[in-house]
C-alpha cells in the first residue's frame, strides 16, 4: 500500500511514489524485523550496501528521520533568508524514483498546496531537477479569477468571448458551487474564483522554463502553487519529496476563516493537481452544466452553442501543447465518456 505510480514515465520505465510510514511509526524500534513499508526497506538496503560494499560505519546510517530533519533545516534556512513564515512540520513524505530511462517527463501542472511549500531533496547522482516554469504575465496581470481569465481570452482570441460566458465569469464566479445540484460535483473548487486563484495561471503562456542537473543533497523549495513538471530523463532518478507546513500564527478568527476559504487547510498536500488541459476539461464540464440548466431556452440555443464552441476551441489549442497520451493517463478511468472523446480529438 505504500507504493504507487506517477504520471510521466514510459512503457519501459515507470515512476514510483514510495510513501513514508505515519509519523508515529518507530523506525528504530522496528529494528531488523521485516517491514511492509517500502520506504524503510529502501533505506535499509542503502545502509547495508554502504556497510558491506563501501565499508561505511553504521554510525553514518541514513534514516527517514534524518531526511525529515534535513528538510526542516532547509525550510528554516529559507525562512531566515527571506524573513518569512517558519515551517515547523512536514506532510505527504515520499520517495519518488525510477530505475532507468528514458522517460517522457510530466505535463506541466500545479499542485494545490498553498499555504504549504513543496520540498524536493535530490538523492541520485546528476539528478535532473524538477522543471519550473515562469508564466507570461500578459500586460502585467495574472489569471486569478473569472474577470482576469475573461480579459486573457479577450486578448488571445481573434473572436470576442461569447456574451453568455462573459456574464458567467463576471457575475457568477463567486457563487458557491455546492449550492446547485448540477455544479455540486465541483464543490471542492468552492467557487470559480477560489479555484482560479490557485490554478488560473495555467491558462497563461510560458515565458521560460528552468531545470538543473543536481548533486545529492541539493534541495529545491518552491511555493505551493508554482507551475512545474517532472523532467524528461535518460537514466535512474531518485529524490525525497514533502510539503512544508507553516506553524500557526496569531490571527483573528476572521483572518483564519478567510485564509481557509481561499487556500484550504493542512490537507492541501498536492494530491489535487491540474495541468492546463485537465483544468480546462473540468471547467468545460462545469460551464456546460451552467449553460444547459440556466440558459438553455429556445431563444438562447444559438448563444449556448456559440459559448460551447468557444470553449472547445480553447481546449484544442491547449491540447496542441503536449502529446494527447500524456493527458489521457491523467484522466480518472471512471470518466469513460471524456476519455473516449479525447481519444478521438
Amino acid at each position: 500500500n505504500s507504493v504507487g505510480e506517477l504520471q510521466g514515465g514510459s512503457e519501459a520505465f515507470s515512476i514510483y511514489r514510495v510513501s513514508f510510514p505515519p509519523n508515529d511509526f518507530n523506525e528504530e524500534a522496528s529494528g531488523t524485523k521485516k517491514c511492509k513499508n517500502a520506504a524503510i526497506s529502501l533505506v535499509r538496503e542503502f545502509n547495508e550496501y554502504n556497510q558491506q560494499i563501501r565499508r561505511k560505519s553504521a554510525s553514518n546510517n541514513l534514516t527517514l528521520e534524518t531526511i525529515k530533519q534535513y528538510m526542516l533545516a532547509m525550510c528554516d534556512r529559507r525562512s531566515k533568508e527571506r524573513s518569512c513564515t517558519k515551517y515547523s512540520s512536514l506532510g505527504n513524505l515520499m520517495f519518488i524514483l525510477q530505475f532507468g530511462g528514458p522517460t517522457e517527463g510530466q505535463v506541466r501542472h500545479i499542485d494545490n498546496m498553498v499555504p504549504n511549500l513543496q520540498i524536493c531533496l535530490y538523492m541520485s547522482q546528476s539528478c535532473p531537477s524538477t522543471v519550473l516554469y515562469a508564466m507570461d504575465d500578459v500586460d502585467g496581470f495574472t489569471v486569478r479569477d473569472g474577470k482576469s481569465l475573461l480579459e486573457l481570452w479577450e486578448q488571445k482570441k481573434w473572436q470576442a468571448t461569447p456574451p453568455l460566458l462573459k456574464h458567467i465569469l463576471q457575475h457568477q464566479s463567486d457563487r458557491a458551487l455546492k449550492s446547485k445540484w448540477y455544479t455540486k460535483f465541483f464543490s471542492f473548487w468552492k467557487t470559480i474564483n477560489i479555484h482560479l486563484e490557485c490554478f488560473g495561471k495555467l491558462y497563461q503562456p510560458v515565458s521560460f522554463q528552468l531545470g538543473l542537473q543536481t548533486d545529492p543533497g541539493t534541495t529545491l523549495i518552491a511555493g505551493g502553487n508554482e507551475v512545474h513538471a517532472g523532467p524528461a530523463t535518460s537514466g535512474p532518478r531518485m529524490f525525497a519529496f514533502a510539503i512544508g507546513i507553516p506553524e500557526e500564527i496569531d490571527a483573528t478568527d476572521n483572518e483564519k476563516d478567510q485564509c481557509e476559504e481561499s487556500f484550504g487547510n493542512d490537507d492541501n498536500d498536492g494530491e489535487v493537481q491540474y495541468s492546463p488541459v485537465l483544468l480546462h476539461i473540468d471547467f468545460c464540464c462545469l460551464l456546460f452544466s451552467i449553460l444547459d440548466y440556466e440558459y438553455a431556452k429556445s431563444d438562447n440555443a444559438h448563444a449556448v452553442r456559440e459559448a460551447k464552441l468557444f470553449l472547445i476551441n480553447i481546449l484544442i489549442d491547449l491540447i496542441k501543447d503536449y502529446p494527447i497520451k500524456g493527458y489521457l493517463r491523467q484522466i480518472d478511468p471512471v470518466r469513460t465518456g471524456i476519455l473516449i472523446w479525447l481519444e478521438n480529438v
